[in-house]
């Protein structure tokens, strides 16, 4: 038996070597404390002042412990959606249906295109001619014409705001210049002209006037100028002008003309949509050309002047 004695005490001693320093009791010396080793350090890094023995070495997670690249994240915000580059698999795939619509609209989109490029082509020429046009207006008004011009161009013009007050300029200062050429031209003369003469020279502008009381705000204009056109006639003339028959038939005739022009123009100025501003005073007028009538009859034997005119104007009303 003394050698499974001897085997126990041997495996026993063993054992003990096996533990470690600091956790080895002493069998020798019970009183003493008992030195424990320093806490272990899991690393294998130097513990100088620069080392990283104070980091915590990097051990692989297992199942039941997440780590840092297991840490879920949080939804997308807008601003690091905008940062994070984008890939292919990120873009929207193209929609059959809306490339196959612009496809067949694209000829139509050209066709548009080219017709803008027409119409911004065709707008400036417009201008071009619009300007074209105005200067040509100014051109005839600056050299007193508009009473010339042919029906085409006469309408363009009188559609201005202030044409009838430049049509009656034109009119008054080309009867003043034909009034004085016809002076003139009997002056150079050593017999007077024939009264026939100088009717047919003024009756030219009688249609101008008649034009121009179709304007708007023309009638009260062409009122006046038919008056001092009459006034021109009476101008001409010696004694035996006045004595022959024939000077006084041409004289009656064109003043039954002036008259029948003013007939229209009172009518115009008698209906209720002239508009006259200031109103017409119809009884001043009146009395105006019943002076002048008398006038003309003592004097000059003229026995009718603007007969029915004045009786239209004196009903006052719109024949």
């Amino acid at each position: 038996m003394t050698w499974l004695r001897r085997l126990s005490r041997d495996r026993a001693s063993k054992g003990d070597q096996d533990l470690p320093t600091g956790a080895m009791p002493s069998r020798f010396n019970t009183n003493q404390e008992v030195q424990q080793s320093p806490p272990f350090k899991d690393t294998q890094y130097s513990s100088d002042f620069n080392s990283h023995d104070k980091l915590q070495s990097y051990r692989p997670s297992t199942a039941g412990d997440q780590g840092y690249n297991a840490t879920p994240r949080g939804p997308i915000t807008s601003g690091e959606d905008s940062h994070r580059p984008i890939t292919s698999a990120m873009e929207p795939t193209p929609d059959p249906l809306t490339k196959a619509f612009n496809d067949a609209i694209r000829p139509y989109q050209d066709q548009i295109e080219e017709l803008k490029n027409k119409l911004e082509d065709t707008t400036y020429q417009l201008q071009q001619l619009e300007d074209e046009r105005a200067d040509m207006h100014a051109w005839i008004d600056k050299r007193g014409l508009r009473a010339d011009v042919p029906p085409s161009i006469a309408q363009a013009m009188n559609g201005e705001p202030t044409s009838a007050q430049t049509l009656n300029y034109q009119l008054d200062r080309k009867m003043t210049v034909l009034n004085h050429d016809l002076h003139r031209l009997q002056d150079s003369l050593s017999s007077h002209l024939p009264t026939a003469t100088f009717a047919t020279t003024l009756a030219q502008l009688i249609p101008s006037i008649e034009d121009l009381s179709q304007l708007p705000g023309g009638p009260p204009l062409a009122f006046e100028l038919i008056i001092k056109l009459g006034g021109n006639l009476n101008s001409h003339g010696g004694d035996e002008g006045w004595n022959n028959e024939a000077d006084a038939s041409s004289r009656a005739d064109f003043y039954t003309r002036l008259d029948d022009s003013m007939l229209d123009v009172v009518r115009a100025r008698l209906a209720p949509n002239s508009r006259e501003d200031p109103p017409w005073s119809v009884a001043r007028d009146v009395k105006r050309l019943e002076k002048t009538g008398q006038f003309l009859r003592s004097k000059l034997g003229l026995q009718s002047y603007f007969p029915r005119s004045l009786e239209v104007m004196k009903r006052g009303e719109e024949v």
